[in-house]
């Protein structure tokens, strides 16, 4: 009887995590975020809590409130960890991971003191002073990988920070959400991720039994080579 040969395990996709740095903006948004804390709650407990409420307590919770959001609103940009590798680029939110696959990206630029990376429908702002290492290693990984989408002039390439070999911490690649997607050589919907295979350089998307020699978006070779996702 001839044995059955077992199904190698589908090869796992990395990226790089990278944790932000403190900033000028983020000490701000921090402290912003404790004062108007405190203030909200000693409002709250002025105006609700004691037994005889405290007049100004009413303009301690709009001060408060106000302050706490400022504050959530300048942190928001330069608190998120950033990935980037295999499956293009991502940030966290929390548990919530947006990712844009090289594959869409449309252009990375500069804008301000921001990183853009855009595609069609969304856009993702790094800041560069909170992520310096990813900023560098998200143009030396699409210079790689798709050259066309980087929309850098030499001084915007010179005021980036320097690429450093081996920064950030390799992780999986999760929340790539290729199911639902079309193959990109026969428009076909891809119900079940096990059924789809990917561009090993840009992740674009492919039904398994459709897989192109040669990569429709970043020309590339694909058939031999293309991952599981």
């Amino acid at each position: 009887m001839t044995e059955k040969k077992k199904r190698k395990a589908p090869r796992e996709r990395t990226e790089r995590r990278f944790i932000p740095i403190a900033t000028q903006t983020s000490r701000l948004a921090a402290g912003m975020g404790m004062i108007g804390s405190l203030a909200l709650g000693a409002g709250v407990y002025g105006q609700w809590v004691r037994e005889t409420p405290v007049a100004f307590a009413p303009a301690l919770v709009t001060i408060g409130a106000i302050g706490l959001g400022a504050g959530l609103w300048l942190g928001n940009a330069s608190v998120f960890p950033v990935r980037v590798g295999e499956a293009g680029v991502a940030i966290e939110r929390g548990p919530e991971i947006t990712r844009m696959l090289w594959c869409d990206i449309e252009e990375i630029r500069a804008q301000g003191t921001d990183l853009l990376v855009k595609s069609k429908g969304l856009s993702l702002e790094i800041p560069v002073r909170a992520h310096p290492k990813a900023a560098a290693f998200i143009i030396s990984e699409a210079d790689r990988r798709m050259s066309k989408i980087v929309k850098l002039d030499d001084a915007a390439r010179r005021a980036l920070p320097p690429l450093v070999q081996g920064a950030g911490e390799v992780v999986a690649v999760t929340g790539d959400q290729v199911a639902g997607r079309r193959c990109a050589a026969t428009q076909k919907i891809i119900s079940f991720e096990r059924d789809a295979r990917l561009c090993p350089n840009c992740g674009q998307v492919y039904f398994k039994d459709n897989v192109p020699q040669s990569c429709v978006t970043c020309g590339e070779e694909v058939a031999g080579r293309a991952v599981q996702a």
